[in-house]
């Protein structure tokens, strides 16, 4: 990936991120039914809004690396928080957001690979 795609990249996690966030911020009890997490809507505003504080810098970041380390690294806690919930609830969307964060997450490891090349000039 050539730096100006990792950039786009980058930008595209953040229009992505924008309106989930917005909407897990906003209706979190309707985010909760739709994808079977169960009644945890002051866990699913902290989730929101922790997608929203990353947007600016992954759409208008000068260095948009710590930006998609951040956005990665919180994939991983939401995972964490799924499996958690799965576990403790046996409801059905945690175990299926799971794998989906982890599809998510492999493919900003792949920005965040092409972002540090392009930061260190190789």
């Amino acid at each position: 990936m050539d730096p100006e795609s990792a950039r786009r990249s980058a930008a595209v996690v953040g229009m992505a991120t924008l309106p989930i966030g917005a909407a897990i911020l906003l209706a979190p009890d309707r985010v909760g039914r739709a994808l079977m997490l169960g009644d945890h809507p002051v866990a699913l505003r902290v989730i929101g809004a922790a997608d929203l504080a990353l947007v600016p810098g992954l759409l208008a970041g000068r260095r948009r690396l710590p930006w998609m380390a951040a956005r990665a690294g919180l994939n991983v806690a939401i995972a964490a928080y799924c499996l958690h919930l799965a576990r403790r609830e046996g409801n059905l969307g945690p175990k299926v957001v799971v794998p989906a964060l982890a599809i998510a997450t492999a493919a900003d490891v792949r920005t965040i690979q092409a972002l540090r090349r392009t930061a260190v000039g190789t």
